[in-house]
């Protein structure tokens, strides 16, 4: 349960860090020759994903492999396309657009680390019975 969130804790972590870049992306909309950036998300979750160890708990099981839990999280900045005559490549709506969708990835990690905690204090609770 706790590698679980341990991993999300992760995605929480990187979600966080996108919003901060997607909203300095919106506060520079107007600024001349500004290059939006973006977190490399989608690579940090597939990268964790199978990272897991797995438990072996009997020795003719089938043995897991240990990665490291450590991620490198990348800001990476977009060069390819210009949105004015400024330079600045800030689509003010696409930066909404996906300041939504990460709020959403992230209420979702919440509510799973919510969940695991609310099946941790019911194994709790029901033991003190």
């Amino acid at each position: 349960m706790f590698r679980v969130v341990d991993a999300v804790k992760q995605g929480l972590d990187a979600s966080t860090l996108r919003h901060k870049v997607l909203s300095n992306n919106v506060a520079n909309v107007n600024t001349p020759q500004f290059r939006r950036s973006d977190v490399v998300f989608s690579e940090v979750l597939d990268g964790q994903k199978n990272k897991l160890p797995v438990t072996r708990t009997h020795h003719k099981h089938i043995r897991g492999t240990r990665q490291s839990s450590s991620s490198p999280i990348r800001i990476v900045q977009e060069q390819g396309t210009i949105m004015g005559n400024d330079l600045n490549n800030v689509d003010i709506e696409r930066e909404m657009t996906l300041i939504l969708e990460n709020q959403l990835h992230y209420l979702a990690m919440s509510d799973i680390i919510n969940r695991n905690l609310d099946f941790l204090r019911t194994a709790i609770t029901e033991g003190r019975r």
